[in-house]
């Protein structure tokens, strides 16, 4: 019985030397060097090799054959990820996809160029790309089969900042962090928009948004201090922002629209800073702290309905002042 044991054992030996592998070691499955890839039944690469993949999907398209051409596609990228022939599968597949209706599946794909094949692709071609999908899903209405659906321009402000994440110096970012900033606001997050529109501003100075952006700022500034009447600190900032682009672009084809915004802010203002003094002459009844108060309140608005009004009551109280006692009073 030793025996059998001792030869079984030298046998055993013998083949585990045989094979290569150390001994002590189990021997280890074969691992296909390239990264993990998915596997669907319905998408099998229907050649041996990646060149001929792509040649046979690119015949399958030539024919007409566009839903056989796109599996085909699909199945290339997923079976060799690492091949030098995915990017253009992974761009003809996206092209298609934008072809047959589905421009955010397509966008996808487009970034996944921009992200894993950046030296092989058209850059700036996949960005123009990019923005007109994200344009249009900004313009585009969801829901249409509901009463001609609802405007919902915040999906695309994502898709503007991957573009602007991956082409920060291209020609058209200006008009893609504008585009931002028109997103929010068409969705009435005006604050966002502000931020939005004052970047164009900071960093595209010379670009042409950065007039359109500043006006853009301004409207919606305009519309925050609309709806907020009794917020004289956002009155304020809509009106140094409007003072500001009319300073800067005093021709501007939004000027006329920036001179009525102002001109209703300047109404409000008007009216705010003429109750100030109102209030010390009527109701806490010290003439000397109105005196003050409609003397600025002439300065800052000389042109206003208040304006005849203060003029008066400022004649009214420098006759019953006493100047010195008042300003002590005052400065108490």
């Amino acid at each position: 019985m030793r025996t059998l044991q001792c030869r079984r054992l030298l046998l055993l030996c013998t083949v585990i030397v045989g094979s290569g592998v150390p001994f002590g070691y189990a021997a280890r499955p074969y691992v296909e060097k390239q990264r993990p890839h998915g596997i669907h039944p319905f998408c099998r690469p229907a050649k041996q090799n990646p060149a001929a993949q792509l040649a046979y999907a690119e015949e399958l398209q030539r024919k007409g054959r566009i839903a056989a051409a796109m599996r085909q596609y699909r199945a290339l990228t997923l079976r060799w990820p690492d091949s030098p022939e995915t990017a253009r599968a992974l761009l003809a597949h996206a092209r298609l996809l934008e072809k047959t209706g589905h421009p955010e599946a397509a966008f996808d794909e487009y970034e996944d160029l921009l992200e894993n094949h950046a030296g092989t692709i058209p850059y700036e071609d996949i960005l123009e790309r990019q923005l007109a999908i994200a344009r249009r899903l900004m313009e585009t209405r969801k829901g249409r089969i509901f009463f001609g659906g609802f405007e919902a321009p915040e999906r695309a402000i994502p898709l503007f900042e991957k573009i602007l994440n991956h082409g920060p110096q291209w020609a058209r970012a200006p008009e893609v962090q504008y585009l931002i900033g028109l997103a929010y606001e068409k969705s009435r997050q005006y604050e966002l928009a502000v931020d939005a529109y004052a970047a164009v501003m900071l960093h595209f100075p010379e670009s042409p948004f950065a007039e359109k952006a500043s006006f853009s700022r301004c409207r919606c500034l305009y519309r925050l201090a609309r709806g907020a009447p009794n917020d004289d600190d956002m009155a304020d900032a809509a009106w140094a922002a409007l003072t500001l682009f009319l300073d800067t672009y005093p021709q501007s084809q939004y000027a006329a629209a920036a001179r009525s915004y102002r001109k209703t802010l300047y109404r409000r203002r008007a009216r705010a800073a003429y109750n100030i003094a109102l209030f010390y002459d009527r109701i806490a009844r010290r003439p000397a702290a109105a005196l003050i108060a409609y003397r600025r309140f002439v300065r800052q608005f000389p042109d206003s309905g208040w304006t005849p009004l203060a003029k008066s009551r400022i004649q009214e109280l420098e006759k019953s002042v006493e100047k010195p006692h008042e300003n002590q009073n005052l400065s108490g």
